[in-house]
């Protein structure tokens, strides 16, 4: 199990995640509840864009171990993908007490900005820009890149440089 979840690891780190996908695999059939591999073929089929099947594993991580905290980002940034924003906006929630962070306001401003709750974005918004120490250029930066993300749940282009001046005019009132 160990050299075969290594392998795995490999051409998960080459990018070939078929491979990877494979191995992993094999690796579940080796020991079927192993929640590290479980949790591996999450990781390796939400970098691969299939969020559904990427859910099914992480899923399947929360429901054996409860307790475990970790899941709850990849849940709710899967969720985010597939436009089941409450789903997205409950587990980023459940993961602020165990370690709120900068990424995770702001992915909480996108969640609720495509969920049409602009006021409740931008408080998290606020709060991202806080908590990254008033990193402007960060802030700016992110929110850019992840509106290709935005746009798949329309959010218009337009509307990027908008928010990002306002966020930055109303966190340091």
């Amino acid at each position: 199990l160990w050299l075969i979840t290594r392998i795995a690891w490999c051409y998960r780190r080459k990018g070939e995640f078929e491979l990877a996908v494979g191995y992993y695999l094999e690796a579940e059939k080796l020991e079927p509840d192993n929640l590290e591999v479980q949790a591996y073929l999450g990781h390796v089929y939400m970098e691969t864009g299939e969020y559904e099947k990427a859910l099914k594993y992480y899923f399947k991580v929360e429901y054996l171990q409860p307790a475990n905290h970790k899941v709850y980002r990849p849940i709710s940034w899967c969720s985010f993908m597939l436009g089941k924003f409450d789903t997205a906006s409950k587990y980023l929630e459940k993961a602020l007490p165990h370690g709120a962070g900068k990424n995770d306001f702001m992915n909480l401003g996108h969640i609720y900005w495509c969920r049409g709750e602009k006021q409740k974005a931008i408080e998290n918004y606020i709060l991202c820009l806080k908590t990254s120490n008033m990193d402007a250029d960060w802030f700016s930066r992110v929110l850019y890149d992840d509106s290709r993300y935005l746009a798949i749940h329309g959010i218009k282009p337009i509307d990027i440089p908008l928010m990002i001046d306002y966020i930055r005019l109303s966190a340091t009132r």
